[in-house]
Protein backbone atom coordinates (compact mmCIF):
# COMPACT_ATOMS: atom_id res chain seq x y z
CA UNK A 1 0.00 0.00 0.00
CA UNK A 2 1.36 3.53 -1.02
CA UNK A 3 -0.19 6.10 1.39
CA UNK A 4 0.76 9.78 0.55
CA UNK A 5 2.66 12.08 3.12
CA UNK A 6 -0.51 14.20 3.52
CA UNK A 7 -1.48 10.55 6.26
CA UNK A 8 -0.29 11.16 9.58
CA UNK A 9 1.66 8.34 10.54
CA UNK A 10 1.85 7.87 14.22
CA UNK A 11 4.44 6.01 16.32
CA UNK A 12 2.90 3.37 17.22
CA UNK A 13 3.84 -1.04 16.64
CA UNK A 14 0.81 -3.57 16.58
CA UNK A 15 1.59 -6.86 18.43
CA UNK A 16 0.01 -9.83 15.85
CA UNK A 17 -2.97 -10.97 17.87
CA UNK A 18 -5.01 -13.04 15.37
CA UNK A 19 -7.97 -14.82 16.74
CA UNK A 20 -6.92 -17.92 16.13
CA UNK A 21 -5.98 -18.17 19.22
CA UNK A 22 -9.55 -18.78 20.02
CA UNK A 23 -9.16 -22.45 19.15
CA UNK A 24 -5.89 -22.96 22.12
CA UNK A 25 -5.51 -25.19 24.91
CA UNK A 26 -7.79 -23.45 27.73
CA UNK A 27 -5.90 -22.88 31.33
CA UNK A 28 -7.37 -24.16 34.61
CA UNK A 29 -8.16 -21.88 37.76
CA UNK A 30 -8.35 -18.80 35.55
CA UNK A 31 -8.40 -16.04 37.98
CA UNK A 32 -4.77 -17.55 39.48
CA UNK A 33 -3.76 -17.87 35.54
CA UNK A 34 -4.83 -13.89 35.60
CA UNK A 35 -3.33 -12.53 38.50
CA UNK A 36 0.27 -12.39 37.11
CA UNK A 37 -1.28 -10.08 34.76
CA UNK A 38 -3.17 -7.86 37.27
CA UNK A 39 -1.93 -4.59 39.13
CA UNK A 40 -3.32 -5.44 42.57
CA UNK A 41 -1.26 -3.07 44.60
CA UNK A 42 -2.25 -0.09 41.38
CA UNK A 43 -3.16 3.07 43.41
CA UNK A 44 -3.61 5.34 40.43
CA UNK A 45 -6.89 3.65 39.23
CA UNK A 46 -10.25 5.20 40.99
CA UNK A 47 -13.70 3.79 40.05
CA UNK A 48 -15.04 6.38 41.44
CA UNK A 49 -17.37 8.42 39.30
CA UNK A 50 -19.84 12.12 39.33
CA UNK A 51 -23.62 10.25 40.87
CA UNK A 52 -25.12 12.33 37.52
CA UNK A 53 -23.60 13.10 33.87
CA UNK A 54 -24.21 12.34 30.79
CA UNK A 55 -22.39 9.80 28.38
CA UNK A 56 -20.67 7.22 29.80
CA UNK A 57 -16.72 6.53 30.31
CA UNK A 58 -16.77 2.64 29.77
CA UNK A 59 -16.85 0.60 26.48
CA UNK A 60 -19.84 -1.89 28.71
CA UNK A 61 -21.39 0.25 31.46
CA UNK A 62 -21.52 -3.52 32.94
CA UNK A 63 -19.43 -6.31 33.62
CA UNK A 64 -19.47 -9.20 31.49
CA UNK A 65 -18.03 -12.12 30.59
CA UNK A 66 -14.91 -12.54 28.27
CA UNK A 67 -11.46 -13.65 27.32
CA UNK A 68 -8.41 -13.04 28.25
CA UNK A 69 -5.50 -13.82 25.80
CA UNK A 70 -1.69 -13.68 25.98
CA UNK A 71 -0.74 -14.06 22.07
CA UNK A 72 -1.99 -16.93 20.72
CA UNK A 73 -3.00 -18.67 23.60
CA UNK A 74 -6.50 -18.49 25.83
CA UNK A 75 -5.66 -17.38 29.47
CA UNK A 76 -9.36 -17.27 30.71
CA UNK A 77 -12.49 -17.66 29.63
CA UNK A 78 -15.98 -16.47 31.43
CA UNK A 79 -14.12 -13.72 33.36
CA UNK A 80 -15.68 -10.66 34.35
CA UNK A 81 -14.42 -7.72 32.24
CA UNK A 82 -15.32 -3.79 31.70
CA UNK A 83 -13.30 -1.44 29.76
CA UNK A 84 -12.81 1.86 31.49
CA UNK A 85 -12.06 3.62 27.92
CA UNK A 86 -11.77 7.32 29.91
CA UNK A 87 -9.05 5.23 32.24
CA UNK A 88 -7.73 3.52 29.32
CA UNK A 89 -8.16 0.46 31.69
CA UNK A 90 -9.62 -3.07 31.06
CA UNK A 91 -11.16 -3.82 34.45
CA UNK A 92 -11.01 -7.58 35.88
CA UNK A 93 -12.76 -9.35 38.36
CA UNK A 94 -13.08 -13.05 39.10
CA UNK A 95 -16.97 -13.32 38.58
CA UNK A 96 -19.69 -11.01 37.79
CA UNK A 97 -20.81 -11.17 42.00
CA UNK A 98 -17.85 -9.31 43.06
CA UNK A 99 -18.48 -5.95 44.09
CA UNK A 100 -17.29 -3.74 41.47
CA UNK A 101 -14.40 -1.62 43.75
CA UNK A 102 -12.49 -4.43 44.49
CA UNK A 103 -11.98 -5.21 40.41
CA UNK A 104 -8.17 -4.71 39.60
CA UNK A 105 -6.61 -3.10 36.19
CA UNK A 106 -5.20 -5.47 33.59
CA UNK A 107 -1.16 -4.72 33.42
CA UNK A 108 -0.85 -3.01 30.20
CA UNK A 109 1.16 -5.52 28.08
CA UNK A 110 1.18 -5.42 24.27
CA UNK A 111 1.03 -9.48 23.94
CA UNK A 112 -2.38 -9.29 26.27
CA UNK A 113 -5.94 -9.07 24.74
CA UNK A 114 -9.11 -9.26 25.18
CA UNK A 115 -12.12 -10.15 24.15
CA UNK A 116 -15.71 -8.14 25.49
CA UNK A 117 -18.80 -8.51 23.83
CA UNK A 118 -17.17 -10.41 20.90
CA UNK A 119 -15.07 -7.60 20.13
CA UNK A 120 -10.66 -7.78 20.14
CA UNK A 121 -9.69 -5.08 22.47
CA UNK A 122 -5.75 -5.26 21.79
CA UNK A 123 -3.29 -2.23 23.72
CA UNK A 124 -0.40 -1.29 21.08
CA UNK A 125 2.36 0.52 22.93
CA UNK A 126 3.08 4.08 21.84
CA UNK A 127 6.75 4.71 20.83
CA UNK A 128 7.83 1.47 22.09
CA UNK A 129 5.70 1.85 25.53
CA UNK A 130 3.28 -0.43 26.97
CA UNK A 131 2.82 1.73 29.47
CA UNK A 132 1.97 4.65 27.34
CA UNK A 133 -0.17 2.68 25.23
CA UNK A 134 -3.61 3.02 24.20
CA UNK A 135 -6.22 0.04 23.62
CA UNK A 136 -7.69 -0.24 20.61
CA UNK A 137 -11.22 -2.12 18.81
CA UNK A 138 -10.22 -4.57 16.16
CA UNK A 139 -12.52 -3.64 13.87
CA UNK A 140 -11.25 -5.86 11.04
CA UNK A 141 -8.12 -8.04 10.68
CA UNK A 142 -7.57 -8.57 6.90
CA UNK A 143 -4.65 -10.14 4.56
CA UNK A 144 -3.08 -7.08 3.35
CA UNK A 145 -4.14 -4.53 6.52
CA UNK A 146 -5.74 -4.48 10.25
CA UNK A 147 -8.71 -1.85 10.50
CA UNK A 148 -8.63 -0.17 14.42
CA UNK A 149 -10.81 2.49 16.29
CA UNK A 150 -9.60 4.58 18.89
CA UNK A 151 -12.40 6.24 21.63
CA UNK A 152 -10.67 8.74 23.73
CA UNK A 153 -13.20 9.72 26.65
CA UNK A 154 -13.62 13.42 27.23
CA UNK A 155 -15.09 14.65 30.88
CA UNK A 156 -16.43 18.24 31.08
CA UNK A 157 -17.23 18.90 34.85
CA UNK A 158 -20.86 20.12 36.32
CA UNK A 159 -21.09 23.91 36.61
CA UNK A 160 -23.73 25.63 38.58
CA UNK A 161 -26.23 27.62 37.63
CA UNK A 162 -24.92 31.06 37.32
CA UNK A 163 -28.18 32.92 37.10
CA UNK A 164 -31.78 32.26 38.33
CA UNK A 165 -32.52 31.53 34.82
CA UNK A 166 -29.90 29.32 33.70
CA UNK A 167 -29.79 25.57 34.91
CA UNK A 168 -26.80 23.33 36.82
CA UNK A 169 -24.84 21.25 34.16
CA UNK A 170 -24.08 17.82 34.43
CA UNK A 171 -20.62 16.29 34.23
CA UNK A 172 -20.36 14.57 30.82
CA UNK A 173 -18.51 12.37 29.15
CA UNK A 174 -17.96 12.96 25.24
CA UNK A 175 -16.32 10.71 22.52
CA UNK A 176 -13.26 11.44 19.88
CA UNK A 177 -13.13 8.64 17.73
CA UNK A 178 -10.25 7.94 15.39
CA UNK A 179 -9.78 5.31 13.08
CA UNK A 180 -6.58 3.40 11.89
CA UNK A 181 -5.18 1.20 9.34
CA UNK A 182 -2.73 -0.83 10.05
CA UNK A 183 -0.37 -2.91 7.08
CA UNK A 184 1.36 -5.73 7.58
CA UNK A 185 4.70 -4.24 7.54
CA UNK A 186 3.82 -2.71 11.05
CA UNK A 187 2.78 1.01 9.57
CA UNK A 188 0.11 2.25 11.54
CA UNK A 189 -2.01 5.31 9.42
CA UNK A 190 -4.49 7.47 11.14
CA UNK A 191 -7.76 7.70 8.80
CA UNK A 192 -8.06 11.69 8.12
CA UNK A 193 -11.78 12.58 9.36
CA UNK A 194 -12.60 14.58 5.49
CA UNK A 195 -14.12 11.96 3.33
CA UNK A 196 -12.44 12.60 0.17
CA UNK A 197 -9.30 12.37 1.46
CA UNK A 198 -9.62 9.18 3.25
CA UNK A 199 -9.43 7.68 -0.11
CA UNK A 200 -5.70 9.10 -0.45
CA UNK A 201 -4.91 6.34 2.11
CA UNK A 202 -5.40 4.10 -0.90
CA UNK A 203 -2.57 5.53 -3.14
CA UNK A 204 -2.69 3.92 -6.42
CA UNK A 205 -6.21 2.44 -5.80
CA UNK A 206 -8.23 5.46 -4.53
CA UNK A 207 -9.91 5.84 -8.10
CA UNK A 208 -11.21 2.07 -7.98
CA UNK A 209 -12.39 2.56 -4.51
CA UNK A 210 -14.38 6.05 -5.47
CA UNK A 211 -16.21 4.02 -7.95
CA UNK A 212 -16.81 1.10 -5.86
CA UNK A 213 -18.24 3.73 -3.07
CA UNK A 214 -20.48 5.57 -5.47
CA UNK A 215 -21.70 2.07 -6.92
CA UNK A 216 -22.55 1.07 -3.39
CA UNK A 217 -23.94 4.32 -1.95
CA UNK A 218 -21.64 4.02 0.71
CA UNK A 219 -20.96 6.92 3.43
CA UNK A 220 -17.15 6.37 4.58
CA UNK A 221 -17.53 8.62 6.79
CA UNK A 222 -19.56 5.64 8.50
CA UNK A 223 -17.80 3.02 10.34
CA UNK A 224 -19.91 0.21 8.31
CA UNK A 225 -19.21 1.58 5.38
CA UNK A 226 -15.81 2.27 5.85
CA UNK A 227 -15.27 -1.55 7.08
CA UNK A 228 -17.12 -2.44 4.27
CA UNK A 229 -14.62 -0.24 2.18
CA UNK A 230 -11.92 -1.51 3.40
CA UNK A 231 -12.65 -5.35 3.41
CA UNK A 232 -13.10 -4.64 -0.60
CA UNK A 233 -9.81 -3.21 -0.97
CA UNK A 234 -8.72 -6.10 0.83
CA UNK A 235 -9.35 -8.30 -1.51
CA UNK A 236 -8.49 -6.49 -5.04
Amino acid sequence: MKALLLVFAIGYSLTSFAQQGIGGRLLTSDLNRVDTFLKRNDKTMSYTLPKNYNGTPYFNEEFVLGEIYQGEQLISKGIALRFNMFSNEIEVKQSLDIANDEASPLTKASDIWVKINDVVIALIPFNGSDEEGHYFQVLYEGKKLDFLKKVTKEYTTPKKASTSITRDLKGAFTDETTFFVQTKSGRMLEMPKAKNKKYLVFGSKAEILKAYSKENRLNINKEHDLKRLLFYFDGL
